[in-house]
């Protein structure tokens, strides 16, 4: 388990949500209107980075739906929806912690080497 710690702590995830929504939407028509989910990938070392930015370079190519951005720590996934549905959101999440956790392995295995 603590193996497993380590590896994951190579690798941030964070979340965020932008929208052309004002507050004044939200309140009175409820937030029903296009959101982009942003993922921060942020590598915790210089090999952590380049694993990313590799990662985002294949995205790039073969995802047409989303949009990468390159950071000095690593990288921000950018996915547009047309409405904030929670459970769209929900399986996007669980889809970024999945490919965390495969960039952690391969960082891990490449470290060991």
């Amino acid at each position: 388990m603590g193996a497993d710690k380590k590896r994951m702590d190579l690798i941030n995830l964070s979340f965020g949500l932008e929208s052309n929504a004002s507050l004044w939407s939200i309140v009175f028509k409820g937030f029903d209107e296009e959101v982009v989910l942003l993922s921060r990938f942020e590598g915790k070392d210089i090999e952590a980075i380049k694993i990313l930015h590799r990662f985002g370079t294949i995205l790039k190519g073969n995802y047409k739906d989303c949009q990468m951005e390159f950071t000095s720590s690593g990288l921000i996934v950018k996915k547009t929806l047309p409405t904030n549905d929670v459970s769209v959101i929900r399986q996007w999440a669980e889809l970024m912690y999945s490919i965390r956790e495969e960039m952690a392995s391969l960082l891990a295995t490449q470290l060991r080497q």
